[in-house]
């Protein structure tokens, strides 16, 4: 069975090999090593200060809110699928003071440069910059940068499932991913780039405190236990990617080209906001059309968001081929042409 869902993915066996092993104590040298290597190659994939948690992207994406937004201030969220609105709601759960701008695609960057200008009390924009949900992606990221530096107010972006897939402009203060999307790494990693340091009042549970992370960073530990299994499949897996270089995010892209030519079903997403890790189509029988292809040896994903009983979600990353789409496509044209 293969698996092109937004994740987990398919993980290649190098990546599968690395987790077999004895854990090393946390608090000794043998650790120290593992941890360095995949900090470096973090770093050398983003540049800011990589932080690496137990946990998933939910946690992540909380763990940025918890640690830059206080209760009471008020945050703009932009949201144009499920999981703008799960970061919304954990905003909410904070207890800011969210401004929710919600479209069916992403707004462009003046919108949002309009309503920080109109709402000086504004203190973060809050938005995901691959959605999984509806296969869309934020391609106008470097603006949003540049505004809200401008304005002076932090820009906290959730890159769970496009990391390092789907580019990111340098300078986002805030990225929240995990380890088994585009990091090609089994789940049981949150990690994040910090490019400021975390500025919570208050309230942040000790197990989500960034500044706990930050300071044992510098003996080369971390507060808590860590995934050192996960730590272990990283190694290889950013060592893979860094050696791709550009390719790796070409080589998506390409995936992401193909299904959109070849599936005859219509996507979701128009080819300007398309992410180059997850496809998004429109199908009438999503269940019949999942039970197919799971026959063949494939397991895609079904809808979420407003889609959610009518679509369809193939994710390209990890360990598949061009013949492997191949089949998908085949499957799914033929379960559309007998609609």
């Amino acid at each position: 069975m293969k698996y092109l869902t937004p994740g987990p993915v398919q993980l290649p066996k190098t990546v599968v090999d690395a987790m077999a092993r004895q854990p090393p104590f946390h608090r000794g040298d043998e650790f120290r090593q593992l941890f360095k290597s995949v900090l470096d190659k973090l770093q050398a994939l983003y540049s800011a200060t990589s932080i690496v948690m137990p946990g998933t992207g939910t946690l992540a994406v909380d763990t940025m809110i918890y640690n830059y937004v206080n209760p009471g201030e008020r945050i703009l969220a932009i949201v144009y699928g499920e999981f703008g609105k799960r970061a919304v709601e954990s905003a909410r759960t904070r207890g800011a003071d969210v401004v929710e701008l919600e479209r069916d695609l992403p707004p462009q960057p003046d919108e949002v440069e309009d309503i920080l200008r109109r709402d000086s009390t504004i203190k973060a924009v809050l938005l995901v910059h691959n959605e999984t949900s509806t296969g869309i992606a934020y391609k106008n990221l470097k603006r949003l940068v540049d505004i809200t530096k401008a304005y002076g107010v932090l820009l906290l972006v959730d890159s769970v499932s496009g990391f390092p897939a789907e580019p990111l402009p340098p300078e986002v203060d805030v990225v929240a991913t995990a380890s088994h999307k585009a990091l090609l790494a089994p789940p049981g990693a949150s990690i994040l780039y910090i490019g400021v340091q975390p500025r919570a009042s208050g309230g942040v549970p000790p197990s989500m405190d960034l500044r706990k992370f930050v300071k044992a960073l510098e003996h080369l530990e971390t507060p808590y236990t860590p995934p050192i299994s996960v730590l272990y499949a990283l190694d290889v897996s950013l060592s893979y990617i860094l050696e791709l270089g550009k390719k790796y995010t070409d080589t998506h892209r390409e995936r992401v080209e193909y299904l959109y030519s070849a599936v005859r079903l219509n996507p979701i997403p128009p080819p300007d906001v398309r992410s180059v890790t997850v496809t998004a189509f429109l199908c009438e029988k999503p269940k019949e059309a999942i039970a197919k292809l799971r026959e063949a040896g494939y397991v895609i994903a079904g809808g979420m968001y407003k889609y959610r009983d009518r679509s369809i979600r193939i994710g390209v990353m990890g360990d598949i081929t061009m013949n492997d789409l191949k089949a998908v496509a085949e499957v799914l044209n033929d379960v559309a042409g007998r609609g």
